[in-house]
């Protein structure tokens, strides 16, 4: 049962909410906050990070439970609570306030990464390269546009989400 949710949760809910900014902004060019302050849309933006961070824990969870390797379940836990409350901060116009969701984003997606450096090799097989390549794509994305995109965040939350799936699946 909880394969079928997973593939409901991987192909048709990050599907939708993935494809929802398509519909309202430029994603080359605005980001999800966009859609959740400025365009009033604050439930999809908290569904959307939902999705993205269980999506994370659950499959990142589930493959080094799958690799025996030891991680910091609180840390792990905590990371992925923080990209939902990150994005879970309104827009501030008080300067020192302002880009706090972004700067909170940034670091717990940041620290989502670097557990995966910490945890697992690059070169322990295909999965794990896919991931890293993938990893670096996301970079190149936002060094192309200049700045996190919601194509960025797009980008990074459905393919992350694809691939641990996939590789949680293998046996």
């Amino acid at each position: 049962m909880m394969k079928f949710i997973t593939y409901i949760h991987v192909y048709l809910i990050q599907t939708l909410l993935n494809v929802l900014p398509f519909l309202w902004i430029d994603v080359f060019y605005d980001n999800q906050t966009y859609i959740g302050n400025q365009l009033h849309h604050p439930i999809y933006l908290f569904l959307w990070a939902c999705s993205s961070a269980v999506g994370f824990y659950y499959y990142s969870k589930k493959i080094w439970e799958k690799y025996d390797i030891s991680y910091n379940k609180k840390n792990h836990a905590l990371i992925c609570l923080g990209m939902i409350l990150s994005c879970s901060i309104p827009y501030n116009d008080i300067t020192l306030f302002k880009d706090l969701h972004v700067w909170l984003s940034i670091l717990f997606v940041a620290a989502f990464i670097v557990e995966w450096f910490l945890y697992i090799p690059i070169a322990l097989n295909k999965n794990s390269t896919l991931f890293f390549i993938n990893i670096g794509l996301s970079f190149l994305f936002t060094f192309m546009f200049g700045h996190i995109t919601g194509f960025c965040e797009i980008y990074f939350s459905f393919t992350t989400n694809i691939l641990l799936h996939h590789w949680m699946l293998q046996d």
